[in-house]
């Protein structure tokens, strides 16, 4: 008989079971109950069960898959996943390649259906622990918030972070930190705050910003984005009476007393956004924000503060809507050689019959006046039509890009299908799960025994968290075979648009240009002089 054993470790420290004292004990085990004719090891140190991301448990799982070994032993259940979806998965593998899995602390033994639904049960636990564990550290961070101070992270322009000594109630040394200025930046910061109420506007002083080359931390020129960034942190006003006030229309949560709003210190915000990984952190309701007096220095007038937020949000209600245009075909794909910067699509004077011509003009030339960046602007009519020209001149095989696009058609098709059978067969999943806990219940109101009742609860508890795992596979299915029937949308357009290459590509609709340009164009390149068009390696692939 082969037995794997899988042991890990979070962090490489000398404490707690090492590896090896793991795979020891999985060992006197194995030789105590079954006749071992191998030992396969697998070892990961220094990586977390939170993730299935660790190089020796995806060869374990490789290995598995390939039937390498007959049962799979670790020293304790949550050496192989913390997550109860990762830890089911494993499970599951394993049931499907005949892998029998034992847990020598808990005891725990697929072979047996008790094994397997006190395992799954345990893990449920464990996860439970993990996420209250998650929930106190959030609890904490909240309520040291309370105290104004720096709790971590990227400072904001202008300052640095410093360590502070003190000691707890029970004389216990303690390090805190805080804000600490860095003269060059907070000068910065004062300009651009002086700049904002003398130019009223953000744009000017993103313009103002790149001619006089005044560059953020990074060395980059500051935008639109960075400029409201600090204009809208409340780091750098100090904190006084005024500002009080302000909070309190606000109706954010202030940690501080009125008394310390002395018109020195500078103030700190919590739980002001909602982060998620990979999406751009959105902001929290005011009455969600807690405020608290910093134990740095502030440097901007409460005043100033207040009257750059009330110009901010009256410009914001002032701003047109975006209006979708239908000209400046290029404007996505063109940039300036010169400084590597896009290229936006700028307008001329209005023509007696309503009508504008459009131009193409370096980003940065636009922003710095010219100082900048010198590149020629563009004329957009000329341009686009050259750019038309090019591609109709492409020596394309017109059929093999279609029987190309059609094959992809195919496979989304059956892609999309797949995706509908996987949905039914989990459907059917959760209601075989739903008809166990109405069987479960009717057992739990006929049965007397407390410890039957509690062992019948923790079935019930355990099928329940399956069903929401069940869901939210659903719920992903679902958004996968929507995108695929937007792409296969989008695919049936670029058919009928390589169809009719052949007629005329000035007749197509202007969404049908920006179609078929995505398709076949990665960029173009001006260098003042000359134009450079980039064509897509999907191109090249099918001419």
């Amino acid at each position: 008989m082969k037995i794997a054993i899988y042991s890990r470790k979070s962090k490489l420290t000398n404490k707690g079971e090492s590896t090896q004292n793991q795979i020891q004990l999985c060992e006197e085990y194995a030789n105590k109950h079954f006749k071992v004719d191998e030992f396969i090891i697998y070892e990961d140190e220094g990586f977390s069960g939170g993730s299935s991301d660790r190089p020796q448990y995806k060869k374990m799982i490789r290995d598995a898959n390939k039937k390498k070994f007959n049962i799979l032993m670790c020293y304790r259940l949550d050496r192989i996943s913390r997550s109860i979806s990762d830890f089911s998965n494993t499970i599951e593998l394993l049931q499907s390649n005949n892998i029998s899995f034992i847990s020598i602390r808990e005891q725990f033994d697929t072979s047996t259906p008790m094994g397997r639904a006190m395992m799954y049960i345990a893990s449920v636990f464990a996860q439970l622990e993990r996420e209250t564990i998650a929930e106190r550290i959030k609890d904490n961070m909240l309520r040291l918030s309370r105290s104004g101070r720096w709790l971590g992270g990227k400072t904001p322009t202008g300052y640095g972070s410093e360590p502070i000594e003190y000691y707890d109630e029970n004389m216990n040394k303690k390090v805190m930190y805080k804000l600490k200025e860095i003269p060059k930046e907070i000068s910065i910061v004062k300009m651009i705050f002086k700049k904002y109420l003398e130019l009223k506007s953000l744009n000017q002083v993103e313009v103002w910003s790149v001619t006089n080359n005044i560059k953020t931390p990074n060395g980059n020129y500051f935008d639109v984005t960075g400029v409201r960034g600090i204009l809208t942190n409340m780091v750098y006003v100090k904190a006084d009476e005024n500002m009080y006030k302000y909070c309190r229309s606000l109706n954010m949560d202030i940690a501080s007393d009125k008394s310390e709003f002395d018109g020195i210190h500078g103030l700190m915000v919590y739980n002001k956004t909602i982060e998620k990984k990979g999406r751009a952190n959105k902001l929290r309701c005011h009455s969600e924000w807690i405020v608290a007096v910093g134990k740095h220095k502030g440097i901007i007038s409460s005043t100033d503060f207040i009257s750059t937020q009330n110009l901010i949000q009256n410009n914001k209600l002032k701003s047109p809507k975006t209006i979708s245009s239908k000209i400046g075909l290029l404007s996505t794909f063109l940039k300036c050689n010169i400084c590597e910067s896009k290229m936006r699509t700028i307008y001329g004077n209005k023509r007696k019959d309503g009508t504008r011509s459009h131009y193409y003009k370096c980003k940065l030339k636009e922003i710095s006046r010219g100082l900048k960046c010198n590149s020629k602007n563009l004329p957009g009519k000329e341009v686009d039509k050259l750019v038309l020209n090019e591609i109709r001149k492409l020596n394309l095989d017109y059929n093999k890009l279609l029987k190309s696009l059609l094959k992809k058609k195919d496979y989304i098709i059956s892609l999309n299908d797949l995706y509908a059978t996987k949905s039914s067969t989990l459907e059917k999943e959760v209601q075989k799960y739903e008809r166990m806990i109405e069987n479960l219940t009717l057992k739990l109101s006929e049965t007397l025994d407390s410890k039957s009742s509690k062992y019948i609860i923790s079935q019930i508890e355990a099928l329940d968290k399956k069903i929401n795992e069940v869901k939210i596979s659903i719920e992903k299915i679902n958004k996968e075979k929507k995108f695929t029937l937007n792409e296969l949308k989008t695919l049936e357009s670029l058919k009928d648009l390589v169809r009719s290459f052949n007629k005329s590509i000035y007749e197509f609709e202007y969404e049908e240009k920006v179609i078929l340009l995505s398709k076949l164009v990665n960029d173009i390149i001006w260098d003042g002089n000359n134009l450079e068009i980039r064509f897509s390696s999907e191109l090249n692939k099918n001419s």
